[in-house]
């Protein structure tokens, strides 16, 4: 008499998540909105510049309407870097935009 005997198998759990996984994306993903209605606020503020001034940073009305254009979770001042980059053949940016296309995020 042969009995065989079947081991039990693992119960798969179903993948979730830890608390702190979430947390962290749940952050990284508020932060990214704040940067996004920032970046709006500076994009804002470049469309009330003249011509010769937007030429002057390297950008035009059509690279603002662009901008723009993103969707609204996304930061258009990315976009607008990109376009400065190329119009300056990939010379630095970040010491030549004027003081009011720097954003400065206060936390209270």
């Amino acid at each position: 008499m042969s009995c065989i005997a079947e081991s039990p198998k693992a119960v798969s759990q179903p993948w979730l998540p830890s608390t702190g996984a979430m947390l962290g994306w749940v952050g990284r993903r508020v932060g990214a909105i704040g940067r996004a209605i920032a970046g709006r606020c500076v994009l804002r503020e470049l469309a009330s510049f003249d011509d010769r001034m937007l030429r002057d940073i390297g950008l035009s009305r059509h690279d603002l309407r662009s901008a723009a254009a993103e969707p609204l979770y996304r930061d258009p001042t990315s976009l607008l870097a990109g376009r400065v980059d190329e119009s300056r053949g990939g010379r630095s940016t970040r010491a030549r935009l004027p003081r009011t296309a720097q954003v400065n995020v206060i936390s209270y």
